[in-house]
Protein backbone atom coordinates (compact mmCIF):
# COMPACT_ATOMS: atom_id res chain seq x y z
CA UNK A 1 0.00 0.00 0.00
CA UNK A 2 1.12 3.20 -1.16
CA UNK A 3 1.64 6.06 1.38
CA UNK A 4 0.99 10.22 1.10
CA UNK A 5 3.71 12.03 2.36
CA UNK A 6 4.11 15.99 3.32
CA UNK A 7 5.88 17.54 0.55
CA UNK A 8 7.98 20.10 3.55
CA UNK A 9 9.62 16.54 4.14
CA UNK A 10 10.89 15.82 0.71
CA UNK A 11 11.20 19.66 -1.21
CA UNK A 12 14.74 20.05 0.70
CA UNK A 13 15.67 16.81 -1.27
CA UNK A 14 14.02 16.55 -4.26
CA UNK A 15 13.11 19.95 -5.29
CA UNK A 16 10.27 21.61 -6.77
CA UNK A 17 9.09 21.25 -10.31
CA UNK A 18 7.77 24.88 -10.75
CA UNK A 19 6.85 25.64 -14.86
CA UNK A 20 7.45 29.44 -15.40
CA UNK A 21 4.98 32.60 -17.17
CA UNK A 22 5.07 30.82 -20.61
CA UNK A 23 6.12 32.84 -23.55
CA UNK A 24 4.33 34.62 -26.10
CA UNK A 25 4.26 32.20 -29.00
CA UNK A 26 2.60 32.87 -32.75
CA UNK A 27 -0.78 31.38 -33.79
CA UNK A 28 -0.73 30.24 -37.05
CA UNK A 29 -2.40 33.21 -38.05
CA UNK A 30 0.40 35.40 -37.11
CA UNK A 31 3.43 33.52 -37.90
CA UNK A 32 5.50 35.35 -41.03
CA UNK A 33 7.77 32.10 -40.89
CA UNK A 34 7.43 29.07 -42.67
CA UNK A 35 10.38 25.96 -42.92
CA UNK A 36 10.53 22.82 -43.63
CA UNK A 37 7.49 22.54 -45.89
CA UNK A 38 9.02 23.22 -49.92
CA UNK A 39 8.18 20.57 -52.16
CA UNK A 40 4.24 21.13 -50.53
CA UNK A 41 4.63 24.94 -51.67
CA UNK A 42 6.37 24.18 -55.14
CA UNK A 43 3.41 21.84 -55.67
CA UNK A 44 1.11 24.92 -54.72
CA UNK A 45 3.03 27.36 -56.83
CA UNK A 46 3.16 25.24 -59.85
CA UNK A 47 -1.27 25.65 -59.85
CA UNK A 48 -1.03 29.36 -59.15
CA UNK A 49 1.53 29.87 -62.26
CA UNK A 50 -0.55 27.27 -64.39
CA UNK A 51 -3.55 29.53 -63.44
CA UNK A 52 -5.17 25.70 -61.81
CA UNK A 53 -5.96 26.29 -58.06
CA UNK A 54 -8.28 24.01 -57.46
CA UNK A 55 -11.55 24.82 -55.33
CA UNK A 56 -10.55 22.87 -52.25
CA UNK A 57 -7.47 21.52 -50.61
CA UNK A 58 -6.58 18.99 -47.96
CA UNK A 59 -3.97 19.57 -45.69
CA UNK A 60 -2.95 16.31 -43.89
CA UNK A 61 -0.19 15.09 -41.56
CA UNK A 62 0.68 15.15 -37.99
CA UNK A 63 -0.58 17.29 -35.64
CA UNK A 64 1.69 20.47 -34.97
CA UNK A 65 4.01 20.18 -38.24
CA UNK A 66 2.82 23.49 -39.68
CA UNK A 67 -0.33 22.63 -41.84
CA UNK A 68 -2.50 25.45 -40.60
CA UNK A 69 0.53 28.10 -40.91
CA UNK A 70 0.66 26.69 -44.13
CA UNK A 71 -3.03 27.83 -45.06
CA UNK A 72 -2.73 30.84 -43.66
CA UNK A 73 0.15 31.86 -45.48
CA UNK A 74 -1.76 30.19 -48.89
CA UNK A 75 -4.58 32.85 -47.61
CA UNK A 76 -2.59 35.56 -47.46
CA UNK A 77 -1.09 35.51 -50.99
CA UNK A 78 -4.52 34.89 -52.61
CA UNK A 79 -6.05 37.88 -50.53
CA UNK A 80 -3.49 39.90 -51.92
CA UNK A 81 -2.54 38.91 -55.16
CA UNK A 82 -5.03 35.93 -56.47
CA UNK A 83 -4.28 34.33 -59.58
CA UNK A 84 -2.15 35.69 -62.41
CA UNK A 85 -5.45 36.57 -64.72
CA UNK A 86 -6.57 38.85 -61.76
CA UNK A 87 -3.76 40.36 -60.33
CA UNK A 88 -3.71 43.63 -62.42
CA UNK A 89 -6.89 44.11 -60.34
CA UNK A 90 -5.82 43.33 -56.90
CA UNK A 91 -6.26 45.90 -54.48
CA UNK A 92 -2.50 46.65 -52.84
CA UNK A 93 -0.42 45.47 -55.67
CA UNK A 94 0.54 43.87 -58.90
CA UNK A 95 1.53 39.83 -57.91
CA UNK A 96 5.24 38.88 -59.88
CA UNK A 97 4.29 37.50 -63.32
CA UNK A 98 5.87 34.13 -62.31
CA UNK A 99 5.07 33.22 -58.11
CA UNK A 100 8.22 32.21 -56.81
CA UNK A 101 7.07 32.63 -53.31
CA UNK A 102 3.98 32.15 -51.05
CA UNK A 103 6.05 35.54 -48.70
CA UNK A 104 4.00 38.05 -48.25
CA UNK A 105 5.64 40.87 -45.94
CA UNK A 106 4.64 40.90 -41.95
CA UNK A 107 4.05 45.16 -43.01
CA UNK A 108 1.47 44.19 -45.49
CA UNK A 109 -2.05 45.46 -44.61
CA UNK A 110 -3.41 41.96 -45.73
CA UNK A 111 -0.82 40.05 -43.22
CA UNK A 112 -2.45 42.37 -40.30
CA UNK A 113 -6.33 41.44 -41.41
CA UNK A 114 -4.97 37.61 -41.40
CA UNK A 115 -3.66 37.84 -38.18
CA UNK A 116 -5.69 39.48 -36.19
CA UNK A 117 -8.82 37.62 -37.84
CA UNK A 118 -10.27 40.77 -39.25
CA UNK A 119 -10.08 40.30 -43.28
CA UNK A 120 -13.40 40.21 -44.61
CA UNK A 121 -12.99 37.31 -47.11
CA UNK A 122 -11.49 34.93 -44.86
CA UNK A 123 -13.25 33.09 -43.02
CA UNK A 124 -12.12 30.48 -40.22
CA UNK A 125 -14.14 27.27 -39.04
CA UNK A 126 -12.76 25.97 -36.04
CA UNK A 127 -14.27 23.66 -33.17
CA UNK A 128 -16.13 25.84 -30.65
CA UNK A 129 -16.30 26.47 -26.80
CA UNK A 130 -18.45 25.03 -24.72
CA UNK A 131 -20.98 27.65 -22.72
CA UNK A 132 -21.47 25.73 -20.54
CA UNK A 133 -18.18 24.17 -19.29
CA UNK A 134 -15.77 26.87 -20.99
CA UNK A 135 -13.74 23.86 -22.61
CA UNK A 136 -13.16 23.55 -26.52
CA UNK A 137 -15.51 21.26 -27.79
CA UNK A 138 -14.31 17.57 -28.62
CA UNK A 139 -16.25 17.75 -32.41
CA UNK A 140 -16.66 20.19 -34.95
CA UNK A 141 -20.74 20.54 -35.33
CA UNK A 142 -22.59 20.20 -37.96
CA UNK A 143 -23.84 24.21 -37.45
CA UNK A 144 -20.29 25.16 -37.60
CA UNK A 145 -19.17 23.91 -40.72
CA UNK A 146 -22.49 25.37 -42.47
CA UNK A 147 -21.36 28.63 -42.16
CA UNK A 148 -18.75 28.18 -45.11
CA UNK A 149 -21.16 27.73 -48.31
CA UNK A 150 -22.94 30.85 -47.67
CA UNK A 151 -19.46 33.24 -47.14
CA UNK A 152 -17.97 31.65 -50.29
CA UNK A 153 -20.71 32.62 -52.07
CA UNK A 154 -21.12 36.14 -51.15
CA UNK A 155 -18.84 38.65 -53.54
CA UNK A 156 -15.53 39.67 -52.10
CA UNK A 157 -14.76 42.85 -50.66
CA UNK A 158 -12.03 43.48 -53.32
CA UNK A 159 -12.94 43.37 -57.17
CA UNK A 160 -11.73 40.60 -58.47
CA UNK A 161 -10.71 39.16 -55.13
CA UNK A 162 -10.92 35.39 -53.42
CA UNK A 163 -13.08 34.03 -50.69
CA UNK A 164 -11.03 31.88 -48.28
CA UNK A 165 -12.50 29.76 -45.77
CA UNK A 166 -10.09 27.36 -43.60
CA UNK A 167 -11.33 24.98 -41.34
CA UNK A 168 -9.42 23.45 -38.63
CA UNK A 169 -9.72 19.90 -36.69
CA UNK A 170 -11.51 19.13 -40.40
CA UNK A 171 -10.94 15.70 -39.37
CA UNK A 172 -13.11 16.09 -35.38
CA UNK A 173 -16.07 16.86 -38.34
CA UNK A 174 -18.65 14.20 -37.98
CA UNK A 175 -20.36 12.63 -40.98
CA UNK A 176 -23.62 15.48 -40.92
CA UNK A 177 -21.09 18.18 -40.62
CA UNK A 178 -19.03 16.76 -43.79
CA UNK A 179 -21.93 16.57 -45.59
CA UNK A 180 -23.00 19.91 -45.28
CA UNK A 181 -19.37 20.84 -47.16
CA UNK A 182 -20.53 18.62 -50.00
CA UNK A 183 -22.93 21.14 -51.79
CA UNK A 184 -20.25 24.09 -51.88
CA UNK A 185 -17.44 21.00 -53.39
CA UNK A 186 -20.29 20.08 -56.05
CA UNK A 187 -20.64 23.66 -56.82
CA UNK A 188 -17.61 26.30 -56.05
CA UNK A 189 -17.93 29.50 -57.03
CA UNK A 190 -15.12 31.63 -58.95
CA UNK A 191 -12.13 32.74 -56.91
CA UNK A 192 -12.63 30.61 -54.12
CA UNK A 193 -11.29 28.20 -51.93
CA UNK A 194 -12.08 25.69 -49.20
CA UNK A 195 -8.91 24.54 -47.41
CA UNK A 196 -9.19 21.20 -44.39
CA UNK A 197 -6.47 21.11 -42.39
CA UNK A 198 -6.45 17.36 -40.98
CA UNK A 199 -4.49 15.35 -38.98
CA UNK A 200 -6.03 12.13 -40.16
CA UNK A 201 -6.93 12.02 -43.92
CA UNK A 202 -9.04 8.34 -42.65
CA UNK A 203 -11.16 10.34 -41.12
CA UNK A 204 -13.01 12.57 -43.80
CA UNK A 205 -15.65 10.92 -45.87
CA UNK A 206 -14.36 9.09 -49.15
CA UNK A 207 -16.68 11.74 -51.24
CA UNK A 208 -14.63 14.36 -50.03
CA UNK A 209 -11.38 13.30 -50.80
CA UNK A 210 -12.71 12.99 -54.41
CA UNK A 211 -13.41 16.42 -54.32
CA UNK A 212 -10.32 17.63 -52.99
CA UNK A 213 -6.55 18.33 -53.80
CA UNK A 214 -4.60 16.61 -51.41
CA UNK A 215 -1.15 17.70 -50.02
CA UNK A 216 0.48 15.57 -47.54
CA UNK A 217 2.79 17.09 -44.86
CA UNK A 218 5.79 15.25 -42.51
CA UNK A 219 7.30 15.85 -39.48
CA UNK A 220 10.04 18.49 -39.43
CA UNK A 221 13.70 18.06 -39.48
CA UNK A 222 15.12 18.35 -36.10
CA UNK A 223 17.03 21.86 -36.96
CA UNK A 224 14.17 22.70 -38.68
CA UNK A 225 11.92 22.75 -36.05
CA UNK A 226 15.11 24.38 -34.03
CA UNK A 227 14.70 27.37 -36.41
CA UNK A 228 11.27 28.06 -35.60
CA UNK A 229 11.34 27.66 -32.16
CA UNK A 230 14.32 30.04 -31.82
CA UNK A 231 12.47 32.25 -33.81
CA UNK A 232 9.63 32.31 -31.86
CA UNK A 233 11.00 31.90 -28.89
CA UNK A 234 14.03 34.55 -28.44
CA UNK A 235 16.56 32.12 -27.56
CA UNK A 236 18.97 29.54 -28.40
CA UNK A 237 18.44 25.87 -28.20
CA UNK A 238 21.19 23.82 -26.92
CA UNK A 239 21.72 20.72 -29.02
CA UNK A 240 20.39 18.49 -26.01
CA UNK A 241 17.18 20.71 -25.84
CA UNK A 242 16.51 20.04 -29.77
CA UNK A 243 17.10 16.62 -29.79
CA UNK A 244 15.16 16.30 -26.87
CA UNK A 245 12.37 18.53 -28.41
CA UNK A 246 12.65 16.72 -31.96
CA UNK A 247 12.18 12.87 -29.89
CA UNK A 248 9.48 14.15 -27.46
CA UNK A 249 7.28 15.88 -30.61
CA UNK A 250 8.10 13.55 -33.14
CA UNK A 251 9.01 17.05 -35.18
CA UNK A 252 5.38 18.67 -34.15
CA UNK A 253 6.22 22.42 -34.14
CA UNK A 254 2.72 22.97 -32.29
CA UNK A 255 3.16 19.98 -29.26
CA UNK A 256 6.96 21.66 -29.18
CA UNK A 257 5.38 25.45 -28.61
CA UNK A 258 3.06 23.26 -26.10
CA UNK A 259 6.08 22.24 -23.96
CA UNK A 260 8.19 25.28 -23.75
CA UNK A 261 5.11 27.13 -22.78
CA UNK A 262 4.65 25.07 -20.34
CA UNK A 263 8.39 24.68 -19.28
CA UNK A 264 8.12 21.13 -20.23
CA UNK A 265 11.99 20.55 -20.49
CA UNK A 266 12.48 20.92 -17.12
CA UNK A 267 9.99 18.62 -16.18
CA UNK A 268 10.40 15.95 -18.62
CA UNK A 269 14.18 15.73 -17.21
CA UNK A 270 13.29 15.61 -13.87
CA UNK A 271 11.29 12.52 -14.93
CA UNK A 272 13.98 11.20 -16.63
CA UNK A 273 15.97 11.51 -13.45
CA UNK A 274 13.30 10.07 -10.85
CA UNK A 275 14.25 6.50 -12.64
CA UNK A 276 18.06 6.53 -11.96
CA UNK A 277 17.69 3.69 -9.68
CA UNK A 278 15.55 1.27 -11.35
CA UNK A 279 14.28 -1.30 -10.71
CA UNK A 280 13.49 0.54 -6.95
CA UNK A 281 11.47 3.74 -7.42
CA UNK A 282 11.33 5.98 -5.27
CA UNK A 283 7.99 6.27 -4.02
CA UNK A 284 8.57 9.40 -1.37
CA UNK A 285 9.72 11.41 -4.74
CA UNK A 286 6.85 10.29 -7.02
CA UNK A 287 4.43 11.21 -4.48
CA UNK A 288 5.99 14.45 -3.93
CA UNK A 289 5.98 14.88 -7.59
CA UNK A 290 2.47 13.94 -7.65
CA UNK A 291 1.19 16.08 -4.83
CA UNK A 292 1.89 19.40 -7.16
CA UNK A 293 -0.66 18.39 -9.33
CA UNK A 294 -3.60 19.90 -7.23
CA UNK A 295 -1.39 23.56 -7.52
CA UNK A 296 -3.56 26.05 -9.58
CA UNK A 297 -3.30 26.71 -12.85
CA UNK A 298 0.07 24.81 -13.90
CA UNK A 299 -1.60 21.51 -12.84
CA UNK A 300 -3.13 20.74 -16.45
CA UNK A 301 0.30 21.58 -18.56
CA UNK A 302 1.90 19.83 -15.95
CA UNK A 303 -0.77 16.45 -16.34
CA UNK A 304 0.37 16.96 -20.03
CA UNK A 305 3.49 16.84 -20.03
CA UNK A 306 3.63 13.93 -17.92
CA UNK A 307 1.20 12.00 -19.70
CA UNK A 308 3.67 12.95 -23.09
CA UNK A 309 6.76 11.80 -21.50
CA UNK A 310 5.17 7.80 -20.32
CA UNK A 311 3.48 7.13 -24.07
CA UNK A 312 7.19 8.82 -25.40
CA UNK A 313 9.15 6.40 -23.13
CA UNK A 314 7.04 3.47 -23.76
CA UNK A 315 6.91 3.98 -27.56
CA UNK A 316 10.71 4.49 -27.64
CA UNK A 317 11.20 1.23 -26.21
CA UNK A 318 8.74 -0.48 -28.56
CA UNK A 319 10.07 0.83 -31.73
CA UNK A 320 13.48 -0.04 -30.37
CA UNK A 321 13.09 -3.59 -29.71
CA UNK A 322 11.24 -3.71 -33.01
CA UNK A 323 13.17 -2.03 -35.42
CA UNK A 324 16.59 -3.33 -33.43
CA UNK A 325 17.32 0.06 -33.17
CA UNK A 326 19.28 2.46 -30.56
CA UNK A 327 17.02 4.36 -28.19
CA UNK A 328 16.72 7.81 -28.88
CA UNK A 329 19.47 10.06 -27.94
CA UNK A 330 18.19 11.72 -24.65
CA UNK A 331 17.10 8.16 -23.15
CA UNK A 332 20.77 6.80 -24.63
CA UNK A 333 22.38 9.00 -22.12
CA UNK A 334 20.61 7.52 -19.04
CA UNK A 335 22.20 4.27 -19.19
CA UNK A 336 19.26 3.14 -16.90
CA UNK A 337 16.75 3.19 -19.91
CA UNK A 338 19.43 0.40 -21.62
CA UNK A 339 18.44 -1.43 -19.14
CA UNK A 340 15.54 -1.45 -18.91
CA UNK A 341 15.05 -1.82 -22.50
CA UNK A 342 16.77 -5.20 -22.42
CA UNK A 343 15.03 -6.71 -19.39
CA UNK A 344 11.21 -7.30 -21.36
CA UNK A 345 10.94 -7.77 -24.79
CA UNK A 346 8.94 -6.47 -27.46
CA UNK A 347 5.74 -8.24 -26.57
CA UNK A 348 5.80 -6.78 -23.03
CA UNK A 349 6.91 -3.45 -23.87
CA UNK A 350 4.14 -3.18 -26.59
CA UNK A 351 2.18 -4.24 -23.49
CA UNK A 352 2.88 -1.91 -21.59
CA UNK A 353 2.90 1.21 -24.14
CA UNK A 354 -0.83 -0.39 -24.70
CA UNK A 355 -1.81 -0.36 -20.72
CA UNK A 356 -0.52 3.53 -20.36
CA UNK A 357 -1.96 4.72 -23.38
CA UNK A 358 -5.33 3.33 -22.23
CA UNK A 359 -4.46 4.68 -18.53
CA UNK A 360 -4.53 8.10 -19.72
CA UNK A 361 -7.27 8.20 -22.07
CA UNK A 362 -9.44 6.51 -19.64
CA UNK A 363 -8.24 9.24 -17.03
CA UNK A 364 -9.05 11.78 -19.12
CA UNK A 365 -12.45 10.18 -19.96
CA UNK A 366 -13.19 9.61 -16.27
CA UNK A 367 -12.05 12.67 -14.75
CA UNK A 368 -9.83 11.34 -12.84
CA UNK A 369 -7.69 12.68 -10.00
CA UNK A 370 -4.74 13.77 -11.92
CA UNK A 371 -2.55 12.85 -8.58
CA UNK A 372 -4.00 9.55 -8.40
CA UNK A 373 -3.41 9.20 -12.19
CA UNK A 374 -0.06 10.01 -11.80
CA UNK A 375 0.68 7.28 -9.30
CA UNK A 376 -1.16 4.74 -11.42
CA UNK A 377 1.18 5.42 -13.89
CA UNK A 378 3.95 4.87 -12.16
CA UNK A 379 2.26 1.79 -10.46
CA UNK A 380 1.78 0.21 -14.45
CA UNK A 381 5.33 0.70 -14.98
CA UNK A 382 6.88 -0.87 -12.05
CA UNK A 383 4.76 -4.07 -12.73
Amino acid sequence: MLLDFEDEQVEEEFGTYEPEEPEGLKLPRESDLFLGHSSQEKEVLELINSGAMPHALILSGPEGVGKATFAFRLARYLLKYGMPDSAQDSLFGDAPAQATSLDVSADDPVFAKVASGGHPDLLTIERQTDPKTGTTKNNLDVETARKAAPFLRMTSSADGGWRVVIVDDADLMNRNAQNALLKILEEPPANSILMLVTHRLGAMIPTIRSRCRALHFHALETDILAQLLEREVGQTLSLDDRDLLSSLTSGSIGTARQIIESDGLELVRHLMNMWQDWPKMNWVEIHHLSNQLARGKSADSMFDNIEMFFLWLTRSMVFAKAKSQLLPAPLQSHPVFQNMLDASDLIQWTQKFDEIREHFTRARRSNLDKKEAVLEAFMLMDK
